[in-house]
């Protein structure tokens, strides 16, 4: 009986493991998303802890019960609940709209958003050709937080912007960030900005130590288009724009300047005779009541005379590209065109590009990168557009014509005519030329596996033909002689050749919930410099070639250089379920730039990251809350480009030595500068910390960092006693600090036919200089404890009201009378006279370098109308203004009309002090808080309203698509900057206050694809 029962629960037991097994399905299947097969998905039995991870090809395979969910997630993708009805379930993937699944270009490799643990900004291809600037750098400012990009001209070929990421990295050395195209360094602004597919920036330590010794200052990676499988596809883009100056000052009349020069010399208490002011009061009524007959009489505007209102640029493209799933390629051409605001100041470049990909065999690939660029500056033969600009606008008008009567230039300040030397003082012509070539080979024997190698060789080519051409002046009819006394010709020539090698294999692999990926790599590089020049003055017959021309004058010289470095580099990364991050990076650097026991440095990083959002426990937020990341980074960096042999000691030619008892003069060398062997590089130790966040499906999301970067070990210079009679040599021994934070905040949004985007982007950036060894500078531009180049002056108190006030009030020397600028007596001390000012009393007035700067672009799209504006500005910026463009008749200048606002005991409240000549002014603009501006402002810096025809109506032209565009750039600025002037210029020159005008423009274009 027992027996039975034992058997009949057997039965029994087999009986309900049958029939649950019956229920039991194996599933399988593939994950992809629209680019192929997705890795590393988790999928989870819904209400159990069972669950698989797609494999390296995307496949899965799963036992559930019939009728259960599958759980399908992955971060930067939308989750998916599927119920199982049979046994092959193969699912798609829909990218958030947060775009976490964007890849994002960093050091030799391509990262999901979602698992970047270093500070990276991207920029695309569709935001970068909105802009239709002629230079890259331009087209980038404002677009990302933490790149400060000033463009300080718009001079033809020299208007792109000065970029520094993240604050001021060295006193000495190079600050520039280390920019890269398809892993080849080249000028951003020589790149065709219609070829680029994206931009990178590596901000941090983490993202950049990979690039080691070059990465101090940032690293910038600029990804060229490619082409895809798929028909042969052909676009044009074109646009024609109108330039003319955003701001500039106003120059007087010649009675204004005439009765300005009389006041000024009453106000300092010249002496004028009866019959000298009689004269210059007869002089000011003919200017005002008659015109000037350029004989007798000149009222001459410069400005008029030299410049244009207007520049015309315009800008052609065409691309051409497609392939199959064996080959695919890339082709454009590019041909911009810049006129200047003066005569002979162009500039045109030409850019080439082909880019091609070809599948040698399943598991091998070919890349070939080619661009040529060929660009030609075209600038007068004397002086600079900068220079000419300025003297056109401070020239006096009664000097002379622009030219005279009898047609010849007119005379100017002996013999100096801007409008002359734009015209006729000869050209200066430069022809650039660069030729890329970099072949890639990638190999994926195994599943995971990536081995290539690269070879990559850049030449840069530089002709310059230097003409000066006199030019026969005149003055009331009387030939006054040429300027300049001789002509001359100058040609020289330089070439630059760069070679890129590199092996690099990386392995990849999810087990489990478990990913890795490891990269190592190495690459070499060396740089080749050499150029010759030859010169003649004394040309017959004007055949002005290097044959012809007096031999005595003939001049010539060359020179060349070289250096090389050598590098090996790896990274690893590693993530558990997508929700824990860690990344190491290092390379190993080599350069020829310092001796064999300095030359080798290591620069390692190590950043971590933890996906809040995918927790458990967030699990009640996710109807709000898509995605939420903390990063932190640590790592090192270098800077290595000081020069190619600081190291080393200059031996010059040129000295001579006398020997034995007839003491015969000898020709020899001697040594000019001390070395100092032990010299290695500049590094930097960078820390930052930061979050990602996005609400709503993508609908508002936020970036936020918060870093510190210490630069230490500058190479610096410190002064020798005179008797050595030698400059002194580099030596590792200054700090520097740059403490900052940036934000990035984007809302989107679509109702109806209507989408629209706001993106706001902050950032601030504190410098300091932290150890200068005893090295404080006395023009106080290096101050410990202050930023680099920070603004040191007096402050004022307004104006002396009268003498009584001048005789009791501190002075800066007996020179003050009433209507002079009034300062404050800062510094006090035992045997510290009370009533003068000294330089002892000067305090920090301010920084130069922008602060709080911001940037809003609004976007919106309706039924083929699209709309951009994008807002930029600087929140703090200090600007001290000197020479002519601060003083009245600096430098035998003209006054500008709002110079004329100067004190006087009915105006004590003017802008500027009393009006006295150069000579007796300068106390009144030395540096102080009057004259230190804050140079913030807002600007509408580009507007672009666009509109795509319609399918229906393009299909029956035959061709795919047809944008028309109207846009403007620099559109209007707020500011409190010195009138005439544009707050974000760089300004200087030998009379200060020298600038070639950022422009305004409006254009007009056409996209086209066929």
């Amino acid at each position: 009986m027992l027996m039975k029962k034992i058997l009949f629960l057997m039965i029994l037991m087999v009986s309900a493991v049958c029939l649950n097994a019956q229920n039991l399905l194996t599933v399988r299947g593939t994950v992809s998303d629209e680019a192929g097969a997705l890795p590393g998905v988790t999928i989870l039995v819904e209400g159990t802890t069972n669950g698989v991870i797609t494999d390296i090809d995307g496949h899965y395979q799963v036992k559930v019960k019939k009728g259960a969910k599958l759980a399908f997630s992955y971060v930067g993708y939308r989750s998916q609940s599927i119920v199982v009805d049979k046994e092959t379930i193969d699912v798609t993937m829909n990218a958030d709209a947060i775009m976490l699944d964007e890849a994002v270009v960093v050091g030799y490799a391509k990262q999901k958003k979602a698992t970047l643990t270093g500070a990276v900004s991207q920029v695309s291809a569709k935001e970068i050709t909105k802009r239709n600037v002629a230079s890259l750098s331009t087209a980038l400012q404002g677009s990302m937080p933490g790149v400060t990009i000033q463009q300080t001209s718009g001079q033809p070929g020299a208007d792109g912007g000065t970029i520094r990421v993240r604050g001021q990295g060295s006193i000495n050395s190079d600050q520039n960030p280390l920019v890269l195209v398809d892993g080849i360094e080249t000028d951003i602004n020589q790149v065709d900005p219609n070829s680029v597919e994206s931009i990178s920036v590596l901000k941090d330590a983490a993202s950049a130590s990979i690039y080691g010794s070059r990465a101090s200052n940032g690293v910038i990676l600029i990804t060229t288009k490619r082409g895809k499988e798929g028909k042969i596809s052909t676009t044009y883009s074109g646009y024609v724009t109108l330039q003319r100056p955003t701001n500039m000052p106003e120059a007087v009349s010649a009675w204004e300047y005439l009765q300005a020069e009389l006041n000024a010399w009453d106000n300092a208490g010249i002496t004028v005779s009866d019959a000298q002011r009689a004269q210059q009061l007869a002089l000011i009524e003919q200017q005002k009541t008659l015109r000037p007959d350029n004989w007798n009489r000149y009222d001459t505007n410069w400005k008029d005379a030299t410049m244009k209102d207007n520049a015309l640029m315009h800008n052609h493209n065409v691309t051409v590209s497609g392939g199959s799933d064996k080959i695919s390629f890339f082709a454009s051409g590019n041909y911009l065109s810049q006129k200047g605001l003066i005569p002979n100041d162009e500039y045109d470049r030409t850019n080439l590009r082909l880019n091609a990909d070809a599948k040698i065999l399943p598991w091998a690939k070919f890349s070939l990168e080619t661009s040529l660029r060929q660009s030609n500056t075209l600038n007068p033969g004397m002086g600079t557009p900068k220079s000419i600009i300025n003297q056109c606008l401070y020239m006096l008008p009664t000097l002379s014509a622009a030219q005279e009567l009898d047609g010849n230039w007119g005379y100017g300040k002996n013999g100096l005519n801007p409008t002359a030397m734009a015209n006729a003082s000869g050209e200066k012509r430069n022809r650039s030329s660069e030729v890329v070539a970099n072949g890639t080979l990638t190999l994926t024997p195994l599943a995971g596996l990536e081995v290539l190698g690269q070879y990559s060789r850049r030449q840069v080519q530089s002709r310059n033909r230097t003409l000066i051409t006199p030019y026969t002046t005149s003055l009331g009819g009387q030939v006054m002689g040429i300027y300049p006394s001789e002509d001359g010709l100058t040609e020289s020539w330089a070439e630059t050749v760069r070679n890129y090698y590199r092996v690099q294999a990386a392995y990849e692999r999810t087990m489990g919930e478990h990913y890795g990926k490891i990269l190592a790599g190495f690459q070499a590089e060396d740089s080749e410099y050499t150029s010759f020049y030859g010169s003649k003055k004394g040309f017959d017959l004007g055949r002005y070639y290097l044959d012809n021309g007096d031999g005595a004058t003939a001049t010539s010289g060359g020179g060349a250089n070289s250096w090389a470095m050598m590098s090996w580099y790896a990274r690893l990364n590693y993530n558990y379920a997508q929700r824990y991050l860690l990344e190491v990076n290092g390379r190993y650097d080599g350069s020829s730039r310092f001796t064999k026991d300095n030359r080798w440095g290591f620069f390692p990083s190590v950043s971590a990251g933890w996906v809040v959002s995918e927790e458990s426990f967030m699990e009640k937020t996710r109807d709000v809350l898509d995605f939420l990341k903390l990063r932190l980074s640590y790592g090192l960096l270098g800077n290595q480009n000081i020069g190619n042999y600081p190291y080393a000691a200059v031996i010059s030619p040129g000295y001579g030595y006398y020997f034995g008892d007839a003491k015969d003069l000898s020709s020899g060398v001697a040594q000019t500068s001390l070395s100092n062997s032990n010299i290695s590089w500049e590094k930097s130790k960078q820390f930052d910390v930061g979050v990602d966040l996005s609400f709503w499906n993508g609908m508002l999301s936020f970036t936020g960092d918060f870093y510190i970067k210490n630069v230490y070990d500058m190479l610096m210079k410190f002064p020798l006693p005179y008797y050595a009679g030698m400059s002194p040599a580099y030596t590792n021994a200054g700090d520097m600090r740059n403490r900052g934070w940036e934000i990035a905040i984007t809302h989107r949004n679509k109702i109806g036919d209507f989408s629209y985007g706001v993106t706001f982007t902050l950032n601030d950036n504190r410098n300091e200089i932290t150890n200068l060894n005893g090295l404080n500078s006395q023009d106080k531009t290096m101050v410990e404890g202050y930023p680099l180049n920070g603004i040191w002056g007096y402050l004022t108190d307004g104006y002396y009201s009268d003498w009584d006030d001048v005789a009791n009030s501190p002075k800066l020397s007996n020179a003050a009378r009433p209507g002079f600028v009034k300062y404050k007596k800062v510094f006090e001390g035992e045997g510290v006279d009370p009533m003068l000012i000294d330089s002892r009393d000067q305090v920090y007035l301010g920084d130069p370098y922008p602060h709080f700067e911001y940037g809003l672009t609004l976007n919106g799209e309706w039924k083929g109308f699209d709309l951009t504006m994008f807002f930029q500005g600087v929140g703090k910026c200090k600007k001290f203004m000197s020479g002519v463009g601060l003083k009245p008749f600096a430098n035998g200048a003209n006054l500008f009309r709002h110079q004329l606002d100067s004190w006087t005991p009915e105006n004590p409240n003017a802008e500027y002090p009393i009006l006295v000549p150069e000579a007796n002014a300068a106390d009144n603009y030395v540096k102080s808080d009057k004259w230190v501006r804050n140079a913030a402002y807002l600007r509408l810096k580009n507007v672009v309203l666009g509109y795509t025809l319609p399918k229906n109506v393009v299909r029956k032209l035959h061709i795919d698509n047809l944008r028309v565009y109207a846009s403007a750039q620099n559109v209007f600025t707020i500011s409190d900057f010195y009138k005439g002037y544009d707050p974000e210029v760089s300004y200087g020159g030998s009379v200060g206050g020298e600038f070639y005008p950022i422009m305004q423009t409006f254009t007009f274009g056409i996209d086209l694809k066929f």
